[in-house]
């Protein structure tokens, strides 16, 4: 849960709309929308479901229009500079480079004392290889430590709402949820026959792939992608601005795959970077969204045999034969550039932000959450 609580009797109150109160930067902020002009309230049906499937709602704060996964804010420029979204961002890089440049000197030291003949330098970077473990442990350490510091120091929301222990059981929501878009993705696949398993590798060992594509990619790139990304800008963004920067970027970043190609990172844009969006916009959970990253990476890969975002030939324990045209069955990018999960899953990401939208879960901009309380923007 955050740390703030709607203004009460007790809480003093500025004498005008959006007036900063200096007395002490904790202080809850006393904003009210003008009569009428806040979102819709959600139904209780349909609240009831989004329990259900989804866990706990986060709804929208009355007071400055933003989610409890956001500090409170003034919209007043003498507000203090940590709870300025670019400042929190720029102190995340800052911190995320320091803690990975650390680790990265401390396990190569550790490599190098252990393979004194240079042989830990691979020819490939295979997910098994030293360079890509130390790389794969100073990126998730580096992210955890720097998200730590900007919500529990800058933003002083402790526990941080989208990490809440009591939330935790998002993650088993999230790997159901993920294992069955990639069983029913492959299903649509293997139906036109552009799919067959025809074996079984008892031999392989998942636990290089556990570390890399599963707990590095599904913690710390959730973490930079929805906890950071996602989240400040929405900001000013709003949810839908939001939502669409962090989807063109996820894409960007996996386009640069050794196998990538721009198709690759426009299909994971779609299928991936608006429905991993779309699941935190639900959830508000993070433990959510890498419970479901880590699941779709392991079950598309080491489970299901399927080459992942364009980074090499997979082992994995069904072996798969894929037959037909790239656009059915994703070619050497793998499942992801298949126009299937394109269709399928882009398809649910949009209804689900529809669906936030009419339940007036999605954030405004911030000129028109200022508009409402009638502040200049």
């Amino acid at each position: 849960m955050s740390n703030v609580t709607p203004p009460s009797s007790d809480t003093p109150l500025p004498t005008s709309p959006g007036q900063y109160d200096p007395s002490g930067s904790s202080a809850t902020p006393s904003l009210q929308p003008s009569p009428g002009s806040s979102p819709q309230p959600q139904r209780a049906g349909a609240a009831g479901l989004h329990h259900l499937l989804l866990g706990d709602t986060l709804p929208i704060r009355q007071y400055d229009l933003l989610a409890a996964d956001h500090p409170h804010r003034w919209y007043d420029p003498r507000e203090p500079l940590r709870f300025r979204a670019w400042s929190r961002g720029l102190a995340f890089v800052g911190i995320l480079l320091g803690v990975m440049m650390t680790v990265y000197v401390i396990g190569f030291t550790i490599v190098a004392m252990n393979l004194p003949d240079g042989s830990w330098a691979p020819d490939s970077l295979s997910t098994s290889s030293p360079v890509v473990v130390v790389n794969s442990i100073a990126e998730l350490t580096a992210a955890v430590v720097a998200y730590l510091i900007v919500t529990l120091v800058m933003e002083r929301r402790r526990p941080p709402a989208e990490l809440s222990p009591r939330r935790a059981f998002g993650v088993i929501r999230g790997m159901i949820a993920a294992f069955a878009c990639i069983a029913v993705c492959l299903g649509v696949i293997a139906l036109f026959g552009g799919y067959r398993i025809v074996g079984f590798d008892a031999g392989y060992s998942p636990w290089a792939d556990l570390l890399t594509m599963g707990f590095t990619a599904g913690i710390a790139e959730e973490i930079m992608m929805r906890g950071i990304l996602l989240r400040l800008t929405e900001e000013s963004l709003g949810s839908w601005g939001a939502v669409v920067l962090s989807a063109f970027v996820f894409g960007i970043i996996h386009w640069a795959n050794p196998d990538g190609s721009l198709w690759g990172g426009l299909a994971i844009a779609i299928e991936a970077g608006l429905l991993f969006g779309a699941i935190y916009l639900a959830t508000r959970s993070l433990w959510w969204c890498m419970g479901f990253h880590f699941m779709w990476n392991m079950a598309e890969g080491p489970i299901f045999g399927s080459i992942v975002s364009g980074t090499g030939e997979q082992r994995s324990w069904l072996v798969a034969q894929w037959n037909g045209p790239e656009w059915l069955t994703g070619g050497s990018f793998g499942l992801e550039a298949s126009i299937v999960p394109v269709i399928v899953l882009g398809g649910l990401a949009i209804a689900v932000l529809v669906r936030l939208q009419r339940l007036g879960l999605m954030i405004e901009p911030i000129k028109a959450r200022k508009r409402r309380f009638g502040i200049p923007a």
